[in-house]
């Protein structure tokens, strides 16, 4: 069996369809991952086929215009709507061209909802599809909203589900060159906006969301419609800590590890002397993995920082995780069995934050807007409380026991094979 993968975003994005891909490449079938050439040595050293995707998002969320018109978060609406007429629709509709190349002889198609044109491909190629977004975004439930409308709030079985409709608005911005893909490249007739969310040439469209079952539990409204195998972990291979990072975590306690991942802080310098005087006030190490944060750190004799690194080799080396929230950064965290702060900052991270927290799992979220550092030092005392340190080590027990790969790679054979 080959399956082709179609995905668009940042690491968040794709490394989950890395993981799957490398899973049933061990498992004996062929897979190849469609995606921007940022990835391209990522899904190469896993043993993983690659082709290019026009757009590769990011790269334009690191570039320097890119920057410019995100502003580190704070977003300016006009900029960004004319940068995304003028750079990154025109990308998207050449990305179709090239995810229709990557998809040819392949058994199976597994999408990214950002992937637009999926579902047109597989229905033209008449192979089976699956929907797999990474965070919990597209079936609608009355458990909870969507979480681009809430991530806290509750509004009724009624209103939550419809609330989902919110996710369609992605594909209906982008419908003239859906359209234009389908008359061009497969010749085939327009069709209305969200027509093939959950269905394709009159079939079902299987839903996968690749994260743990144990932590929604009580959620009936994806029973029967969407499977929950587990979070997927890109098995790492020999990958090891550089020299000078272990030497540092060798040299003393067990640091607090810091790392917002490509999220940029909006004032780094700041966040910075707050995070160093909380840090000397409660007598903590720390490595920071700065990312694209902004923070830059000098002659700090209890701090070691590092651009990156692995974070399932440094979280288990932590005396506790201070993270934005991200699901491959929480997943991770999770693994780690240490306990954990999320300052969130957008998109899925503010749920990730809500959910654990109300289930015991991470202490009380903060965020970057109005921090004091009494809050910073008060977080980390409240980390060393027996009670989340008990409560990290039982969930990662659970997330190990979960085995979500190998759990995915039997689902795809069912579906491919029935």
């Amino acid at each position: 069996m080959k399956v082709v993968f179609l995905t668009l975003g940042s690491r968040g994005d794709v490394q989950p369809y890395v993981a799957l891909a490398k899973e049933l490449v061990k498992s004996g079938h062929e897979a190849l991952v469609c995606t921007g050439a940022s990835f391209r040595g990522l899904i190469l050293e896993n043993d993983v086929g690659f082709h290019e995707a026009t757009a590769d998002l990011m790269a334009i969320l690191e570039s320097e215009e890119g920057r410019k018109v995100f502003n580190g978060g704070q977003y300016n609406i006009l900029k960004m709507l004319n940068y995304a007429k003028e750079v990154i629709t025109p990308a998207y509709r050449r990305s179709m061209d090239d995810f229709l190349d990557a998809s040819k002889g392949s058994d199976l198609i597994i999408y990214h909802p950002k992937a637009l044109g999926a579902v047109d491909i597989a229905a033209y190629l008449n192979i089976p599809c699956i929907c797999m977004p990474p965070i919990p975004i597209v079936y609608p439930i009355p458990d909870f909203p969507s979480i681009v409308v809430s991530s806290k709030r509750n509004f009724g079985p009624f209103l939550n589900k419809l609330s989902y409709k919110a996710t369609s608005l992605g594909e209906a911005s982008y419908m003239k060159e859906i359209n234009d893909f389908r008359k061009k490249s497969l010749q085939l007739l327009k069709r209305k906006s969200g027509e093939f969310a959950f269905k394709v040439s009159g079939k079902s469209i299987p839903i996968v969301y690749p994260i743990s079952p144990f932590l929604f539990k009580e959620v009936e409204g994806w029973r029967d419609k969407v499977f929950l195998p587990g979070f997927f972990f890109l098995d790492l291979g020999e990958v090891e800590l550089n020299d000078e990072l272990e030497k540092f975590l060798i040299s003393g306690e067990k640091p607090i590890v810091v790392s917002f991942s490509s999220m940029p802080l909006k004032n780094p310098t700041l966040f910075k002397d707050k995070l160093i005087k909380a840090l000397k006030e409660t007598g903590n190490r720390a490595v920071v993995l700065t990312g694209t944060s902004g923070m830059a750190f000098e002659n700090e004799e209890k701090i070691f920082t590092v651009n990156q690194a692995p974070h399932r080799l440094i979280f288990k080396k932590a005396k506790a995780i201070i993270h934005h929230g991200g699901v491959g950064t929480t997943s991770e965290a999770l693994l780690s069995g240490a306990p954990q702060l999320i300052m969130p900052f957008t998109v899925d991270q503010p749920f990730w934050a809500q959910r654990l927290y109300s289930k015991g799992y991470t202490i009380s979220p903060l965020k970057e807007k109005n921090l004091e550092t009494s809050d910073l030092v008060e977080a980390l005392k409240e980390m060393e409380n027996d009670q989340y340190i008990r409560k990290a080590e039982e969930i990662k027990n659970i997330i190990e026991s979960e085995k979500g790969l190998e759990k995915a790679v039997k689902y795809i054979e069912r579906v491919v094979l029935k």
